[in-house]
């Protein structure tokens, strides 16, 4: 009998070769990351509470652990010293239905140093809402990166995922779970409700405990 190969397409190398990138992401943001034990030395992290068009906000940054607690950038970074940078900002989502879930408007951070802001943002969020989701208009590589890493490797230990409809009650006949799907639905198409970014997160506030002090509220 003669053996039959399957051929490999141009589709499939790119399937592969997207599979392969994707998995290298997830190393490095699993074995880059730093933890509330590793934050250096002489660093706290200040969440910033306000509104915008009345809707709550936080600002959730990394400062300096003096009386000034001046927002750390990318110049700060000594040769000697961690490069110890970011800010996320996020804000209680008020449409189409005003459920009290949060929504990451901006994140900027350093390397290694986004989980941990992310964690702290979704524990917030937790705790004065029903959790954290993506942007629900523009979502970056890197964004989907981690909300990805949520959903495959802390979903079901210390993270909850919690899956949201669209507008159009497509997976239920009720209000309270629907919101903007458009990022999903444009990054996955037919299969929008298995993408990460079409579903709210929640967190018990672990984090925020063992940081303690190193955290301030203004």
């Amino acid at each position: 009998m003669r053996r039959m190969e399957r051929q490999i397409g141009p589709t499939s190398r790119n399937a592969s070769m997207k599979l392969l990138r994707e998995t290298i992401r997830r190393i490095i943001l699993q074995e880059g990351m730093v933890t509330a034990d590793q934050l250096p030395e002489g660093v706290m992290i200040r969440i910033e509470e306000s509104s915008n068009n009345n809707n709550p906000t936080a600002k959730i940054t990394y400062v300096w652990e003096d009386e000034r607690q001046q927002k750390l950038f990318q110049t700060d970074a000594a040769a000697e010293k961690a490069d110890c940078w970011g800010t996320i900002k996020i804000e209680k989502y008020s449409w189409p239905n005003r459920i009290p879930v949060w929504e990451v408007t901006s994140a900027n951070t350093s390397q290694g140093y986004g989980p941990l802001l992310y964690d702290i943002a979704m524990e917030y969020a937790t705790e004065n809402g029903i959790g954290l989701m993506s942007d629900r208009v523009s979502v970056s590589d890197e964004a989907v990166d981690v909300w990805d890493y949520y959903l495959q490797n802390r979903v079901g230990k210390d993270v909850k995922a919690h899956q949201m409809d669209d507008k159009k009650n497509t997976l239920t006949p009720t209000d309270d779970d629907n919101n903007n799907q458009f990022i999903s639905k444009k990054l996955a198409k037919a299969n929008w409700a298995d993408h990460p970014t079409s579903k709210r997160y929640t967190k018990a506030p672990t984090t925020l405990e063992a940081l303690g002090n190193k955290v301030i509220y203004v």
